[in-house]
């Protein structure tokens, strides 16, 4: 697979072919590691260091609410860069939650991890069920970055 930047016909952008698949097992000494690559990817898509920050820390809620709560003994990190965006999905095959229950504001439940990841991205996508649970976060770059 060849994980070359390559150049997008259509607009003449910088983008990934394939997307960047990253299994790591749910222990917190491996999110350093998903947290690098996103700040890679950040720059091959042209990001500004502010957006780098950003998706760093989101990509960090992201996968602490894994170890936290998922209770698996690995997880998956995909990355896509499209012009001028960066998805990045998180995927564990633990035994999923009620997302609805945390839909609402945090509190003394938890639910502040979300919060977070929502403020940092501009788009979150987050599907549970019995085989898992899957956050799906897009981030388009700042005028700045542009």
């Amino acid at each position: 697979m060849d994980y070359s930047t390559a150049q997008h016909e259509s607009r003449g952008e910088v983008g990934l072919q394939e997307p960047i698949s990253l299994r790591i097992p749910s222990r917190s000494d491996y999110a350093l590691l998903a947290r690098l690559i996103v700040s890679s990817v950040g720059a091959t898509a042209g990001f500004g260091p502010e957006d780098i920050y950003d998706l760093k820390l989101a990509v960090s809620e992201a996968v602490t609410n894994v170890i936290q709560h998922a209770s698996v003994d690995y997880m998956q990190v995909d990355y896509r860069v499209l012009p001028q965006v960066i998805e990045v999905t998180v995927t564990d095959a633990g035994g999923g939650f009620n997302v609805a229950e945390l839909t609402r504001e945090p509190g003394e439940h938890g639910g502040f991890g979300l919060t977070v990841i929502r403020n940092l991205v501009d788009e979150v996508t987050l599907d549970s069920a019995e085989h898992g649970t899957t956050l799906k976060m897009v981030r388009r770059a700042s005028k700045a970055s542009s």
